[in-house]
């Protein structure tokens, strides 16, 4: 535990503080920049985080003097949510270039899925460029090639490795038939 650390602990008992909170939610394509924004903080009481219901979260109680761990945890968990606000405005800058600038376009859809890749994210960007993807079907490989290659390194991130390896599996070729499909 750092000085800082251990006077902000003495603080907090001072002032009757035994257990503290923090908020986690599941950070992903669908998390609302709301929650995102509390993901990894940590308050003095739970009800100091807005009443919010639209997106899973959980705040989780420990004791006080675990503070330091916690605010190690709390930094890493903030600069997972905000590379995923990165990555959506990252890939909403793709699919508006998509039309008038596709290389650019490409390079940002490239740069997006190295943070990660969501399927009903690719399902709506094909529906709403069906056609355009009819007509340049060149632009349409490339993008299949930059998604099923996010796809697949997307697997290798420690997260996955949790899972069994058969449900990771099957996960992951789900997401390349499904790929292949949409940009065939």
């Amino acid at each position: 535990m750092t000085f800082l650390d251990l006077l902000r602990v003495l603080s907090h008992l001072l002032r009757g503080h035994l257990r503290l909170y923090q908020c986690y939610t599941n950070v992903n394509w669908r998390t609302c920049e709301a929650c995102l924004d509390w993901h990894g903080r940590i308050v003095a009481h739970p009800r100091e985080f807005p009443a919010h219901d639209s997106c899973p979260h959980e705040v989780l109680a420990f004791p006080v003097w675990r503070l330091g761990e916690h605010r190690s945890k709390g930094e890493r968990m903030r600069a997972k949510a905000l590379e995923e606000i990165g990555r959506r405005e990252t890939w909403h800058k793709a699919r508006e270039l998509l039309p008038r600038d596709p290389q650019r376009a490409l390079a940002l859809f490239e740069e997006a899925v190295q943070v990660d890749v969501y399927l009903p994210e690719v399902e709506e960007l094909v529906r709403q460029n069906d056609r355009w993807f009819e007509e340049n079907p060149e632009v349409r490989a490339a993008l299949r090639q930059i998604l099923l290659a996010g796809w697949k390194a997307k697997f290798a991130k420690e997260r996955y490795e949790r899972q069994p390896e058969q449900a990771r599996m099957a996960q992951e070729k789900f997401g390349i038939e499904r790929l292949q499909e949409l940009l065939a």
